[in-house]
């Protein structure tokens, strides 16, 4: 059952704007040298922030198919399952970190105080654009049916 527009309280875009957001402050906090040390830049942060860099443009890419076949609408379930893909990637990379830099403070003997990852706000992020992009994923399946249950 359709939702009438002005009861909707998410745009068709929202996935992109959050997938964006996210993407934007997963940059920051991994250049952020008193967060992230220098020397983790090439084996850890790199590869967190090609995750979430990837997320979007897979989410953007899926975005830009206008779905009118059975190959265009396989193309744009391609890019989604891509960008899930992405998400989890992201994750068990974010998990990793924290992980490891908690590990360090608690090793730390300079007694310097140092900024926390906030975890919290970077895992809501996360939580968030997966939701989104489930949730979109799950209406086009529906909104596509008729393409992808041919051929």
């Amino acid at each position: 059952m359709a939702i009438p527009k002005s009861k909707r309280t998410t745009t068709p875009l929202s996935v992109l704007i959050e997938a964006d957001t996210l993407a934007c402050y997963t940059i920051l906090i991994c250049t952020d040298e008193s967060r992230f040390p220098k020397r983790y830049r090439w084996c850890l942060t790199q590869q967190i922030i090609e995750s979430a860099v990837r997320a979007k443009m897979h989410i953007a890419n899926a975005n830009s198919v206008y779905v009118n076949d059975h190959e265009s609408a396989i193309l744009r379930r391609t890019y989604q399952q891509e960008a899930i893909a992405d998400v989890a990637a992201l994750s068990a990379a974010m998990d990793t970190a924290f992980k490891l830099l908690s590990g360090l403070r608690h090793i730390d003997t300079t007694g310097k105080p140092k900024k926390h990852i906030n975890i919290a706000t970077w895992t809501a992020q996360l939580d968030k654009v997966k939701s989104l992009l489930l949730a979109w994923k799950k209406s086009d399946t529906e909104k596509y049916k008729k393409y992808t249950d041919m051929g």
